[in-house]
């Protein structure tokens, strides 16, 4: 059960009267119990008056804010005359009980001794009338104020909450046993109280926990500030979809941040629509977490280093400059603005549609490694998905960035759908053959008898009208090749010599393979030298093909 419903059950429950919130120090305790008690008498929020002074202001607004002070100070003085004369009602006619529960929190740090617990107590029950709590520190015949109002306050235990904390920061003058026996009389006036204390640093425990048992009706045992972090998560921002929430806010290492980092984040779920997006795009959520984590960070200073415990599925913000979401966040923080341009909002868009293009890119790529490896049918579907989910005018950069051998492969071992898009593709991957460069075997691979593609490339070979390359340059690599190596048909040509030097019964089960096989079909048919630059691996792959042919 969640820690802030089970001390709710316990103020209550009308049987039990005292419990005990344990657990080591900065695991939240007396955090939990502050939003507790928020939430039974909210603080006024009222903005103060010289807060108002201190902003910027003309000689106007300094007539207006003379006139509010005297309207200020009038009121105070009635306010003083008020209570005066309910103090004086109160003293004639005290009434049996108080309707309203009051909290009195009292840390016992430093605390010497039973009477200044007790008075301290007195004072902050009658804290609301100002005439008392300003007559407290006042004695009449050496009997001071707190000492006399005890006399009033004995019916109306049962209307308090009372909440002790730091047990174990008391001075050593106070007895412990003091301590319980005092929380036992309180529970026999049908108070409610809570103690709070970190039960491993408590001196003399054996003598705790002997009166523990006669005066704690309950006990609730925190274990982690995780655990609560993660609870007040779900209470107070459960719109924003938990699997987005970075790790770094379970780190936090003052809880009383907690409260504006959630603020914060529901601030920007809602105005930059979170939930929406993710609903629409689950590649989303590692540029979600990644804004998310900025605005954390703001806040504390933390170590992020090996922070994720799980292994990303896709990749992270690398190929982005982050610039939208930066400038987003800072006007938030450095301007206190509660709103978000409708330019910001587009830019962050934009942003969007370009994390989600690099997410797919790197899906590709892992589709291609993969199969290199180990050929698996089924990932067909996930590769026309990709395509698919690819606008319009990303297609171009992402035929550029994939390499379109890499695209003409997957779409030869796959035989992929020759839909709208997939045509678009090709069309794409003709603009990077250089014309005059390559054999025309290459473009009859691509086009694969579609007229449609062949009339385009006749279009292209007249204008004249490529304006790519290939793109990256073939480096050839001195490094040893080993098969992992091979992620495409870049890093296929740079190990093309280690790959030459295969013993020929290794080159044939080598290139059965599908992706490989289809990469030496292309680099050989490439350009005549070819052949004769890596002959042991051409004539292996051509009785391949040969034997192929035969069937």
């Amino acid at each position: 059960m969640e820690y802030k419903k089970q001390i709710k059950n316990f103020l209550e429950d009308k049987e039990n009267h005292s419990l005990l919130i344990s657990g080591l120090w900065g695991v939240g305790k007396t955090y939990l119990w502050k939003e507790i008690e928020n939430e039974i008498n909210p603080k006024d929020n009222k903005k103060e008056f010289w807060d108002k002074f201190k902003s910027n202001i003309n000689i106007f607004s300094h007539i207006l804010l003379l006139i509010e002070f005297i309207i200020f100070v009038l009121k105070k003085i009635f306010i003083i005359i008020k209570d005066y004369f309910n103090f004086c009602n109160f003293l004639k006619n005290k009434p049996k009980s108080i309707d309203k529960k009051y909290i009195i929190y009292i840390s016992l740090f430093g605390k010497e001794n039973y009477k200044e617990i007790l008075e301290e107590i007195t004072l902050k029950v009658y804290k609301h009338n100002k005439i008392l709590y300003a007559l407290r520190n006042l004695t009449f015949w050496k009997i001071s104020v707190g000492a006399f109002l005890q006399f009033f306050i004995k019916d109306d235990f049962k209307n308090l909450i009372i909440c002790f904390d730091d047990l174990e920061r008391k001075s050593n003058k106070l007895d412990i046993k003091d301590i319980l026996g005092f929380i036992n009389k309180l529970k026999e006036e049908k108070c409610k109280v809570i103690l709070i204390s970190n039960e491993d640093e408590i001196d003399n425990k054996e003598i705790f926990n002997k009166y523990k048992e006669k005066c704690i009706d309950l006990e609730i045992q925190i274990q982690s500030k995780a655990e609560v972090i993660s609870q007040i998560l779900k209470e107070k921002c459960p719109e924003i979809p938990e699997i987005i929430i970075p790790d770094s806010i379970y780190r936090i290492k003052n809880l009383r941040n907690l409260n504006k980092i959630i603020k914060a984040l529901k601030f920007f779920s809602k105005e930059l629509q979170f939930s929406q997006n993710l609903e629409q795009e689950e590649q989303y959520r590692d540029l979600f977490d990644f804004t998310l984590e900025k605005i954390i960070l703001k806040f504390e200073n933390l170590d992020l280093s090996n922070l994720h415990d799980k292994e990303q599925e896709y990749i992270h913000i690398k190929h982005l400059s982050s610039r939208v979401i930066d400038d987003i966040i800072e006007n938030y923080f450095n301007n206190s603005t509660y709103l978000i341009s409708n330019d910001k909002k587009e830019d962050f868009k934009k942003e969007l549609q370009n994390y989600k293009f690099y997410v797919d890119l790197f899906k590709a790529k892992e589709i291609l490694q993969d199969n290199i490896q180990r050929f698996n049918q089924n990932d067909k579907d996930e590769i026309e998905k990709i395509i698919n989910n690819i606008d319009e005018q990303w297609l171009n950069n992402f035929v550029r960035e994939f390499g379109f051998i890499n695209f003409i492969a997957l779409d030869k071992t796959f035989n992929l759908n020759e839909n709208k898009k997939n045509l678009t593709m090709k069309e794409y991957c003709l603009k990077f053959v250089k014309v005059g460069e390559c054999d025309e075997k290459i473009i009859d691979i691509i086009c694969n008898g579609n007229a449609i593609l062949k009339k385009y490339y006749e279009e292209l070979k007249t204008e004249e009208t490529q304006k790519s390359n290939l793109g990256n340059e073939i480096n050839k690599s001195k490094d040893e090749y080993k098969y992992y190596y091979i992620e495409n048909y870049e890093s296929f040509l740079e190990n093309i010599e280690k790959i030459n030097e295969i013993p020929a019964k290794e080159l044939n089960s080598f290139l059965k393979n599908k992706i490989i096989f289809l990469y030496c079909h292309i680099y050989f048919n490439f350009k005549e030298v070819n052949k004769n630059n890596y002959l042991q691996l051409y004539n292996a792959y051509k009785s391949i093909e040969n034997n192929e042919k035969s069937k």
